[in-house]
């Protein structure tokens, strides 16, 4: 599927309005302890620091630090015990690095014949117009369903692909927080072997519906492509920052923990209300108003984790038993690979408490029974920004575990008694 030569030159001068990220450095702590964790916990909700990777017990939190605050924070987080050592020395160099590599795919394409949505990120408009070719090639299994709109206007739009009626269906959504890169090529290699591989997939369609939402957060995927490339909220202005997390926006044990900052100009704000977000509205609405959709799967990144509920609390789901069979599966798929190993668990257990997430809503508002949230690998010390060249790789594993998704997809949705 080719993209119109005007989509491949966007964004060409993009690069003098970006944010500016020279000397911005990763910071990994030592492995932390309970006590550590405590210790840092208060620092979180600092808006100097972008926690990439959220403290945790038996592992590293990693930190990015602007120059600016570098000093005082480092000799805080050692005042701390925490042993801070910087992993990327300076930010910028894999910020640049992505885009010249952006920026040279796009080049090979004009010059002749790559298909440019499985072997690099593609913007927005460029994903828009990839979904309108799709659906303009294969009209008989792809329609392209409109569910909302964005703050700023943009589309949301959801890729349905069917042969039949009276089938279930898996919903996937991928970039909610913005400058989760990696998570719309995953969805589009699907999409690719779907239509233009069907031959080798056809019992796939035969046996269910899939439905695709590429950018579940439009405003803030476009604003990490042309303004700041670590831009993960939405794009909703409010009192006194721009943003809300939308992954804490739907109304599942909303804005409740300790741990959850009312601040709106965290990284993790909530919203004034569940479903202030009309991308998280929409979401919503979408997937109550389909009940063939039995099957739930949030694409995010970065670490390597196939998570089921709860986020909210560390007791485990009803069904943890069936959560985790499908989910052990889909890891022995992804492994089957190249040998990559994914950790599996709750939100709460594995990664950290989170609260108003798309996945624990999917489960226990919507009834349905297996929702998991799958976080991609990180690139090389970069984190959220992985080379192109990681994309085959990822969206090879990516396929096998989709597949084990679709094979266990049940037959109808379930009430469950409310959680805690």
């Amino acid at each position: 599927m080719k993209i119109g030569a005007c989509l491949l030159l966007a964004l060409l001068g993009y690069a003098n309005s970006y944010k500016n990220y020279s000397g911005f450095q990763l910071l990994q702590t030592k492995v932390l302890t309970n006590r550590d964790v405590d210790s840092i916990a208060p620092l979180i909700d600092f808006t100097e620091l972008d926690f990439w990777v959220q403290p945790r017990v038996g592992r590293s939190a990693e930190i990015l630090i602007a120059p600016e605050h570098a000093i005082y924070f480092k000799a805080l987080l050692n005042s701390l015990g925490l042993e801070p050592r910087v992993i990327v020395d300076d930010i910028s160099v894999h910020v640049e690095r992505e885009r010249n590599e952006i920026e040279r795919l796009r080049l090979l394409e004009k010059r002749g014949g790559r298909d440019p949505a499985l072997d690099r990120f593609l913007n927005f408009e460029e994903i828009m117009a990839y979904v309108d070719e799709v659906s303009a090639a294969f009209p008989e299994i792809v329609t392209v369903i409109d569910i909302g709109s964005s703050w700023e206007g943009r589309p949301l739009k959801v890729v349905k692909l069917s042969n039949g009626p009276g089938k279930k269906g898996i919903f996937f959504d991928s970039a909610i927080h913005a400058r989760e890169w990696i998570g719309p090529p995953t969805a589009l290699f699907a999409i690719n072997e779907l239509t233009e591989n069907l031959a080798d997939n056809q019992a796939l369609l035969d046996a269910n519906d899939w439905y695709f939402l590429l950018i579940a957060n439009p405003d803030g995927y476009h604003h990490s492509w042309v303004q700041d490339r670590f831009w993960r909220k939405t794009r909703r202005p409010n009192n006194l920052c721009v943003g809300t997390d939308p992954n804490r926006n739907f109304d599942q044990h909303w804005a409740e923990g300790a741990n959850l900052t009312e601040w709106e100009c965290s990284a993790t704000y909530p919203g004034s209300e569940p479903f202030s977000e009309p991308e998280c509205k929409a979401i919503s609405d979408f997937i109550l108003a389909t009940p063939a959709i039995t099957m739930y799967v949030a694409i995010h990144s970065y670490g390597k984790y196939i998570l089921y509920p709860w986020g909210h609390t560390n007791d485990l789901p009803l069904n943890v038993n069936e959560l985790d069979a499908v989910a052990q599966e889909a890891n022995a798929a992804i492994t089957a690979v190249n040998g990559t190993v994914y950790e599996i668990g709750t939100t709460a257990n594995v990664l950290y408490h989170a609260f108003g997430t798309s996945n624990d809503w999917a489960y226990e508002q919507a009834g349905i029974s297996l929702a998991y949230t799958i976080e991609l690998p990180g690139g090389g010390l970069g984190g959220f920004n992985p080379p192109a060249s990681d994309i085959s790789l990822v969206n090879a594993e990516c396929w096998e575990a989709f597949k084990v998704f679709a094979a266990n997809i049940p037959i109808s949705r379930k009430t469950f008694y409310l959680s805690k």
